[in-house]
C-alpha cells in the first residue's frame, strides 16, 4: 500500500513538473506596427527592442515588426490594439493614446532632447503614461520623436505672417492643428503615406515634420523651402494593449518594460546622430533653408500662446502642470 502511495506521489510530481514547464514555456507573440519606412530611425530602434526582448525572455516573447503602414494607418492600428487584434504600436495620433500627451506637444516648450527626457523620467512622465490605461493602452515608455520643421513650395517662412494662407499638410494631431491655425496656415489633413503626392500636385503647399521624416519620405524632391525652427518636440510612445500586457507573467512584463526604455535610448541616440545626415541630404537636394533670428522666433512663440490657452480651457492640463514641467527642466 505504501509503495502504491509513493508511486502515485512520484507520478503526480512528474505530471506537475511537466505542466509547470509547459506553462513557463508559453510563447507570447507581440505584433507591433508603425507607419515609418524600413530605413527609418523608428524601425532601426525597434530591431534593437526585438533583439533585447527575445533574448531576455528566452524566446517567450516573439516580436514581429510591421513597418510602412502594413497594418493600416496610425488610427487604425491604435484601434486594433485597443480591440486586441494587434498587440503593439509606435507612433502618433496622441489623443487616442492619452490626451495628457498634449503636455509634451506644446509649441516652443522644449529646447532639446535632454529637456524632454527629464520630463519623461519624472513623476509627470509617469502620470502621462499611467493615464493611457484608461484608454486600454499600456504605454511602456516615451522618448524624443523629433523636433519639427516647416517646408513649403511658395515662399521662405521667416515670420508668422509668411504662414498666412499656406496649405500645410498635417497629421490628425490636435496640438499641430491648433498651432498651424494660430500661425494663420490652412491645415490639410492627409495621411503621411499620401503626403508626397499631395505636395507634388499642389493639394498641399507644405508640411511639417522632423528632419529624418522629411528625408525618409523624400519631401525634399517636392519642396523648395525649409524653415529650421524646432517648433514642437514630439514624444515617441511605445505601446502595447493593456489587456494583452496584463496576461503576461510579471517577469515578462519587466522584460518588456526594460526593452521599451532601451528602444527609447536607441532611437534618441540615432535621432541625434542622424540629424546632420538628413539636414545635408535636404540641402544637397537644393532646398533653401532659413533659420529665424531670435527676434523672429519670439514672434512665433507669442503667436502660439493661444494654443496653450486652448488646452488649459479645455481641461486637458493645467497651468500648474506646465509650471511643474518647467521646474523639472530647470533642475540639474
Amino acid at each position: 500500500m505504501k509503495k502504491c502511495i509513493v508511486l502515485f506521489m512520484m507520478v503526480l510530481l512528474i505530471v506537475s513538473l511537466c505542466f509547470s514547464q509547459q506553462v513557463s514555456k508559453k510563447v507570447y507573440t507581440l505584433k507591433i506596427g508603425h507607419v515609418m519606412s524600413v530605413d527609418s530611425i523608428r524601425q532601426k530602434a525597434l530591431l534593437d527592442f526585438k533583439k533585447y526582448v527575445e533574448e531576455k525572455s528566452n524566446g517567450q516573447i516573439k516580436v514581429e515588426i510591421y513597418p510602412g503602414s502594413q497594418l493600416g494607418n496610425e488610427a487604425d492600428m491604435i484601434e486594433a490594439m485597443k480591440m486586441g487584434t494587434l498587440e503593439g504600436f509606435v507612433g502618433g495620433v496622441f489623443d487616442s493614446q492619452t490626451p495628457k500627451l498634449n503636455l509634451i506637444l506644446m509649441p516652443f516648450f522644449f529646447e532639446n532632447q535632454e529637456d524632454l527626457m527629464k520630463v519623461a523620467h519624472s513623476e509627470i512622465g509617469t502620470m502621462i503614461m499611467k493615464s493611457a490605461e484608461a484608454y486600454g493602452i499600456k504605454m511602456l515608455a516615451f522618448g524624443d520623436g523629433g523636433s519639427r520643421e516647416f517646408t513649403n513650395n511658395v515662399r521662405p517662412i521667416r515670420t508668422p505672417a509668411d504662414m498666412k494662407g499656406l496649405k500645410i499638410r498635417a497629421p490628425a494631431i490636435e496640438s499641430i492643428i491648433q498651432t498651424l491655425n494660430a500661425l494663420g496656415a490652412n491645415v490639410v489633413s492627409i495621411p503621411l503615406g499620401d503626403a508626397y503626392m499631395a505636395l507634388k500636385t499642389g493639394v498641399a503647399d507644405g508640411q511639417e515634420n522632423p528632419l529624418p521624416t522629411i528625408g525618409d519620405s523624400k519631401f525634399y524632391e517636392v519642396q523648395k523651402y525649409m524653415t529650421l525652427i524646432d517648433y514642437q518636440f514630439h514624444p515617441e510612445p511605445i505601446d502595447v494593449g493593456l489587456a494583452w500586457y496584463n496576461k503576461l507573467p510579471s517577469e515578462l512584463q519587466k522584460v518588456l518594460q526594460d526593452g521599451a526604455w532601451l528602444y527609447v535610448d536607441s532611437q534618441n541616440a540615432l535621432r541625434k546622430e542622424l540629424n546632420d545626415y538628413y539636414y545635408k541630404m535636404i540641402v544637397d537636394a537644393g532646398v533653401q533653408v532659413y533659420k529665424p533670428t531670435s527676434a523672429e522666433r519670439e514672434m512665433f512663440v507669442k503667436a502660439c500662446q493661444p494654443v496653450y490657452d486652448y488646452f488649459i480651457n479645455k481641461g486637458t492640463f493645467t497651468k500648474a502642470d506646465l509650471d511643474a514641467m518647467r521646474k523639472i527642466i530647470a533642475s540639474k
